[in-house]
């Protein structure tokens, strides 16, 4: 097993542990498979009123890492809404694509596979349908939220996390720490310290507000009482991106290679909100169109790169 995975299975773990409720069910596609059929050639439209909706989230999927596919196969995924299946594109640890969900509070994400017909007709071929995938919870303030999906090679499953990323509570300039370890981290960007308890997700206090490259350490408490450096970088941050920045822990490295951080940046360019949404769907020929494959993830150019950031022992 390689070493991406194994920190995998360990943030499978921890977000096992921190999670508030059993993973939802996903919810199967509404109606026959006729109807999900003739759903599939649909991107979203919904005639009904969108006040209905028990949920509408600007929603952005993406892959903590990339599965692995059979040779030949492929994966084509999309979201369930009220009436439609809306297809998503997911790269790996990049927040694009953002879709316009309205529908219930239980999302669920289907992907389209090949099942038997339903009239049961011998001789009758395979149909093409969407089929359940995975599933999440909105919460009622969910305006704006990102899902990562993790891949178990080892269960053959696929576990899916929601973070709230409200521009309102999160802001572009800013960056969250999500601490998947058991040790509490201390933290000090810019001069401006602040803690990041095990399990939980923390908000630096310094918000950017034009380009600057800013000192990012990262530090814990010893058994002694002793504290101890883990991380640090220089950071080019600037008012146009925000960052969330996974601390994963593996017990069983040395201590100096023990903390691993990976870091998923948006882009103000690529921020979409459900205004801007809804305005795209009313005029579609601003849409931006759906690539017909998720293309490779654009290369990280800032520090630290995105994957593994090697920590430096005190």
């Amino acid at each position: 097993m390689s070493f991406r995975n194994t920190l995998t299975g360990l943030l499978l773990a921890a977000l096992a542990l921190v999670a508030a409720a059993a993973e939802p069910e996903p919810k199967k596609p509404g109606g026959t498979a006729g109807a999900a059929k003739k759903a599939a050639g649909k991107t979203g439209g919904d005639a009904r009123s969108r006040s209905q909706a028990e949920r509408t989230c600007a929603l952005t999927l993406t892959w903590w890492e990339m599965p692995v596919l059979p040779e030949g196969e492929t994966m084509e995924l999309g979201v369930q809404g009220e009436r439609d299946v809306t297809p998503v594109y997911p790269n790996a640890m990049t927040p694009s694509g953002t879709i316009l969900y309205e529908g219930p509070a239980n999302v669920a994400i289907v992907r389209k596979a090949m099942v038997p017909d339903p009239s049961g007709k011998p001789g009758a071929k395979p149909i093409e349908t969407w089929v359940p995938f995975a599933g999440f919870n909105l919460a009622e303030n969910d305006r704006e939220a990102l899902v990562v999906m993790f891949a178990s090679e080892a269960s053959q499953k696929v576990m899916v996390r929601k973070f709230n990323i409200n521009v309102e509570d999160f802001p572009f300039g800013g960056l969250d720490v999500l601490n998947f370890s058991k040790a509490r981290l201390l933290c000090s960007m810019g001069g401006k310290v602040f803690y990041a308890e095990p399990s939980g997700r923390s908000r630096s206090p310094l918000v950017m507000t034009k380009r600057e490259v800013v000192n990012f350490f990262m530090g814990i408490t010893d058994a002694d009482g002793r504290q101890k450096l883990i991380y640090r970088a220089p950071l080019i941050l600037h008012e146009k991106n925000r960052r969330l920045c996974f601390v994963l822990e593996n017990p069983t490295e040395e201590p100096k290679n023990r903390f691993v951080s990976y870091t998923i940046i948006q882009h103000v360019a690529g921020h979409k909100t459900i205004e801007s949404l809804r305005g795209q769907r009313a005029n579609p020929s601003s849409a931006e169109p759906a690539p017909e494959a998720a293309p490779a993830p654009a290369p990280e150019t800032e520090a630290p790169k995105q994957g593994a950031a090697k920590p430096k022992a005190a």
